[in-house]
């Protein structure tokens, strides 16, 4: 049987610290939900344990029409091209602005003359390292959660 500690909660919480939408008092009202919500959300979850999609069926019997297990592998695919497309334009976009009108992708002060080579293509190497590496990082965090 899974169980949720208080102390689980409580770090599951602590992570909301970055974020300055949520103050003292938010956090510990939803602490409280939270706690007085634990014996639910323990029951929720043992249930989950036997469950998989893929054994459910993906067309209903009698009217032939796709059901949730059968939109999940759908909607995983389509959201999955929908961000390379996305991505993929902003990349072109960005590229073709940096190239035209010698532009950095982000908009920084620097305490030298960046418009100059070297350093154009220095500061512009920098901040593509910067921004994959943030991108990374919040990609992995959202995939630990």
């Amino acid at each position: 049987m899974l169980t949720i500690s208080k102390h689980d909660i409580q770090i599951f919480l602590l992570s909301f610290n970055c974020f300055p939408l949520f103050n003292k008092p938010n956090i510990k009202v939803l602490f409280l939900c939270l706690r007085f919500g634990q014996c639910s959300i323990e029951r929720a979850m043992d249930l989950t344990d036997s469950f998989t999609w893929e054994d459910l069926p993906t067309r209903d019997a009698d009217t032939g029409h796709l059901t949730a297990a059968g939109w999940i592998p759908r909607i995983i695919k389509y959201t999955e091209r929908a961000a390379v497309a996305l991505l993929s334009l902003h990349f072109g976009q960005s590229t073709i602005r940096i190239i035209t009108n010698h532009e950095t992708l982000f908009i920084a002060w620097y305490p030298f003359d960046w418009t100059v080579s070297p350093f154009y293509e220095l500061v512009n190497i920098s901040q593509v390292t910067i921004s994959k590496t943030e991108a990374c990082c919040i990609s992995s965090y959202s995939i630990l959660n």
